[in-house]
């Protein structure tokens, strides 16, 4: 049932993106420079979004939150200590941790400025973005990553990953993006068809790929990678002990026909402060 519903809300989601496909931007010369691969291929990588001084000081802090909490929990604040997999070594991601809500547990987290991403995104999505969270991921030799997937379907989720350590080689686990596989993506569909029938994998896993578009975002500590998460995308295993330690900000893309979803709308109203027009 769960892949049927994927297909349908992707061709929705599809349908979203054909009303708004000729959106234009009159921005300059600077901004353009990521507007167009961000429209055309779904992702795109903006060096030194913060400074490397800012990212040193950010890692330090999240690995000490790490230390103080070993296990997953839900603290008062409303942060969240997810230890992938916990329990269970052969699970997909194992020992990386994902904290939820960051932002209540470090202030240089609310300080970093969004706007800039979020008027990129207005411009080269056509409609309106919502700001959702910022988490932080840390990754220390976690050799079983996801495979290729997709994370959801309609409404379309950005994500900015802002590395907080240097990613230098495949060896550390880049995140890796199949290009133009955003939106009106053949190998999409195709792989979400087949794993109707298939027991082996998750519907929006994505096991069959277009290689030569594969892009695997290196970058030093302060650099941003943002990208369309209806796109194929995996963090890379890890090799030895490794690390890559991250900050995630996500985004909603909102539009009129986002509205016909229930869950859509319980999220625009929740965070219908951090609308920005």
């Amino acid at each position: 049932m769960t892949g049927i519903i994927n297909i349908i809300s992707l061709f929705w989601q599809d349908m979203i993106n054909l009303l708004n496909l000729n959106s234009k931007t009159k921005e300059s010369l600077k901004n353009l420079q990521y507007f167009k691969p961000l429209k055309q291929d779904g992702i795109v990588k903006i060096p030194q979004f913060i400074s490397p001084e800012l990212a040193d000081s950010l890692r330090v802090k999240i690995e000490e939150l790490a230390l103080k909490n070993p296990t997953s929990i839900l603290l008062e604040n409303g942060s969240k200590f997810n230890y992938r997999s916990e329990g269970t070594p052969e699970g997909p991601d194992y020992g990386m941790l994902d904290i939820f809500n960051i932002e209540n547990l470090l202030q240089e987290v609310t300080e970093i400025d969004q706007d800039g991403l979020v008027q990129l995104l207005k411009k080269v999505t056509g409609q309106e973005v919502i700001k959702l969270r910022a988490n932080a991921y840390l990754n220390i030799g976690i050799k079983n990553t996801r495979g290729y997937h997709v994370d959801n379907t309609q409404p379309v989720v950005y994500k900015a990953f802002v590395y907080l350590t240097d990613v230098p080689n495949i060896e550390y686990g880049p995140y890796s993006f199949i290009k133009k596989s955003h939106k009106f993506s053949k190998s999409v569909y195709s792989n979400l068809f087949r794993n109707l029938f298939s027991s082996a994998y998750r519907s929006s896993d994505m096991p069959r790929i277009n290689n030569n578009q594969v892009v695997d975002m290196l970058g030093s500590k302060g650099d941003l990678i943002l990208s369309n998460q209806n796109g194929i995308h995996r963090g890379h295993p890890q090799l030895g002990d490794k690390k890559r330690v991250a900050l995630i900000f996500s985004f909603i893309v909102k539009s009129k026909l986002s509205y016909f979803s229930p869950n859509m709308r319980q999220i625009i109203l929740k965070n219908a402060g951090n609308t920005n027009s």
